[in-house]
């Protein structure tokens, strides 16, 4: 009950290159400005009106949120865990999703440390999800580091446990690099030779399969509106990032000709969640964002084979991913 009566905290970071307010409802990013490619700063995040309305669900989809405590997809919202069935609290249809109805998206965090520095500074939200917490087991203390340097925001989660259970968070930003409009006209590129194919429901179908001859492939700068043709009902789709896991290394990158801005991520995760905002209504547009969710794949604690998720008492859980901002001068349309 105490964290419903805390205030929700506003704090903003910015330099010369970058404008970014955080909230610690959900310990979210609630508006990031990058210039565009004529000097103009402008919204390149989603936003809501007011800080109030983030608390409702109807109209807040995890804008810029930490999501936790595991993101993405749980099937049947049960997995088993040191041989006994752990059953989690369901919210969509009987999976899972981002931790439950009250995951840590829809919480508000703690205020622990703010700091202010030429090249923007840092802000650490914290918090403490009791065992038992949609029916995760085990006191998981939580906490979010954003750190704004030059071009570059990094963002750094981890987590401690005192019994055993099972842990994945992400960052979950609704990126749209003009501002307005739809993503059909930004291009992505992403570093991964497979994806997870899953169901109507996004719960795990079958292997991971190559991307090579598929809609898949984004190997290559690819304009998000011809990935649409092929695709109309959008991606909503886990890509297993190339490179070794656990180490920093470059993941995906979105650039947009009409502002000239481009957006590059790294992350030491095996995979990254690209979901092109194809659920997206009122305030905002259908596909008038899209997220880039850096983490482990959905449904990893009933697919060993996918790697593990669970985190022990001992241990330190950590990720880091980093979004780098820019513009380009473009290239001749004969290119």
């Amino acid at each position: 009950a105490g964290e419903r009566s805390m205030k929700i905290k506003e704090c903003e970071l910015h330099n010369g290159q970058v404008r970014l307010s955080l909230i610690s409802f959900g310990a979210s990013i609630r508006s990031f400005e990058t210039p565009d490619k004529e000097g103009v700063f402008g919204p390149v995040h989603l936003s809501l009106d007011s800080v109030e309305q983030y608390q409702d669900a109807a109209l807040n989809p995890y804008l810029g949120a930490s999501v936790g405590r595991y993101a993405n997809r749980i099937a049947g919202a049960r997995f088993p865990l040191d041989g006994t069935v752990v059953e989690l609290t369901p919210n969509e249809g009987d999976n899972q999703l981002h931790g439950g109805p009250a995951g840590f998206g829809r919480r508000n965090w703690e205020l622990l440390s703010k700091e202010h520095t030429p090249a923007g500074g840092s802000v650490t939200f914290g918090l403490e999800s009791q065992d038992g917490d949609q029916g995760f087991p085990g006191n998981l203390r939580g906490r979010v580091t954003y750190e704004l340097a030059g071009d570059t925001l990094r963002i750094t989660y981890f987590a401690a446990t005192d019994a055993a259970t099972v842990v994945n968070l992400t960052n979950h930003g609704y990126w749209n690099l003009d501002g307005d409009s739809t993503i059909f006209g930004h291009r992505l590129r992403i570093d991964a030779d497979q994806v997870l194919p899953v169901d109507e429901a996004g719960i795990p179908a079958g292997t991971l399969q190559e991307v090579q001859n598929t809609v898949f492939d984004f190997r290559e700068r690819t304009t998000l509106g011809d990935a649409f043709k092929s695709r109309p009902s959008g991606f909503d789709h886990c890509f297993k990032l190339n490179g070794v896991s656990g180490k920093l290394r470059f993941a995906a990158q979105v650039d947009s000709p009409s502002s000239g801005r481009w957006m590059r991520i790294r992350t030491d995760q095996p995979a990254v969640q690209l979901y092109s905002g194809n659920g997206l209504g009122a305030p905002f547009t259908q596909h008038g964002a899209l997220c880039l969710e850096t983490q482990m794949f959905p449904d990893t604690p009933n697919h060993p084979e996918l790697g593990s998720a669970v985190l022990r008492p001992g241990q330190e859980y950590r990720s880091v991913t980093e979004l780098q901002f820019g513009v380009s001068e473009y290239e001749s349309a004969s290119s």
